[in-house]
């Protein structure tokens, strides 16, 4: 028998893993977690994000150094295991909430918008089905706190590399994950961080790989690069402007906070996209050492410029310095040797020239002491 829905016969493979996940689907839908969390308040809400915060904070720093003790024995370059280690720190975050999410909307949205199928309608509608709003906040901001969070901590380690564009990006989603989650929009939020969670495991991925790629692999840069592209435009231009953006500014009741802060995010978004830093490496990289990619464009795009690869960098752009002008001081030097030598052998031809000369022009007077002679034959020996 079939434990979810007692029909006979061997459970599908879905049935299974649905069965495996029994225990989550008891803490998403119980109602003693819902008597747990019904007298939530701001102050519960701040010294919630306070505690998850430091969570994230000490879990990150302890996950980043045990990391580091196995990349010390890898090939993977010093100043590229940092963002190794957060690759997947990041990957693992957006595996567990992608999955939880998935779950928590077949369980517990889907059943609610099948119950009100009729009054929510397609598209460009007064009541679109993506605003439904949660009829059980208390625990929805439970789970929504953590995936807030994250993204706070995600800004902050940003801003930390001086990656401010990336920094402000996540800064302005998390607030738009905040209106998302006061005005209740439960399916909204599932949706949204569904889609870019599935988009951010995927470009991890392609860092890591590019990460561990050979430099002389040129091509297979490339073509994670055009993966990475595909996958972009695939979100950003044909997923979340016509499915969540667009219809929020048809919205029954139009919400100027969350358009305001969403549509900053997604122009800051497009503003950050892979097809736009192909072209401004193409202008503003001029030479290797301006770029993580070392002259690449698809190393660039793929590979994060952070704060050891400045270091590093800086490093090898003082010793390449310091090698040329060690190379130009020899090079002075030998040409001043080879001037100085040069003016001697040509002084010293013309000495024994007129040395020569003299001797010659006595021979023929048949005059000269002898002293003189002695002296320059030491001197024509010399010659």
């Amino acid at each position: 028998m079939s434990i979810l829905d007692m029909r006979s016969g061997k459970p599908s493979l879905a049935e299974e893993i649905s069965n495996f996940f029994l225990p989550l689907k008891y803490l998403i839908t119980t109602d003693r977690f819902d008597a747990f969390v019904e007298n939530i308040n701001f102050n519960y809400l701040a010294n919630a994000v306070f505690w998850i915060f430091l969570l994230f904070s000490f879990g990150f720093v302890g996950f980043h150094n045990l990391f580091q003790v196995f990349l010390k024995t890898s090939n993977i370059k010093y100043y590229k295991r940092k963002q190794f280690s957060r690759s997947i720190w990041n990957i693992a975050f957006y595996a567990a909430c992608t999955l939880f999410l998935y779950m928590y909307n077949e369980w517990v949205i889907l059943p609610q918008l099948l119950k009100n199928q009729g009054r929510y309608s397609l598209f460009y509608s007064s009541e679109d089905h993506i605003f439904y709003k949660s009829q059980q906040c208390e625990k929805f901001q439970f789970y929504s706190l953590f995936i807030i969070t994250f993204y706070l901590h995600g800004a902050m380690l940003d801003f930390k590399e001086s990656d401010y564009l990336e920094s402000a990006s996540k800064a302005l989603f998390l607030m738009s994950l905040v209106a998302i989650d006061t005005y209740r929009y439960e399916n909204y939020f599932v949706g949204v961080n569904l889609i870019l969670g599935i988009y951010n495991i995927i470009t991890e991925i392609l860092s890591l790989l590019a990460l561990q790629n050979s430099k002389r692999n040129i091509l297979v840069y490339q073509i994670f690069l055009g993966f990475r592209i595909a996958s972009w435009f695939h979100v950003f231009i044909t997923l979340l402007p016509f499915k969540y953006l667009v219809p929020t500014l048809f919205a029954k009741n139009f919400k100027i906070s969350l358009n305001i802060v969403i549509w900053l995010w997604y122009g800051l978004s497009i503003w950050n996209s892979p097809i736009l830093q192909y072209f401004y490496h193409q202008i503003y990289h001029n030479t290797p050492a301006d770029c993580s990619g070392e002259g690449s464009a698809a190393k660039c795009i793929l590979l994060k410029d952070s704060s050891e690869h400045r270091h590093f960098k800086t490093l090898k752009k003082a010793y390449l310095e310091v090698k040329l002008a060690h190379e130009k001081l020899n090079s002075s030097n030998m040409a001043a040797t080879g001037t100085e030598s040069s003016s001697t052998k040509a002084y010293q031809a013309i000495k024994c020239i007129m040395i020569l000369k003299r001797k010659l022009k006595r021979i023929r007077e048949g005059r000269g002491s002898e002293v003189e002679d002695d002296n320059d034959d030491m001197v024509v020996t010399d010659c």
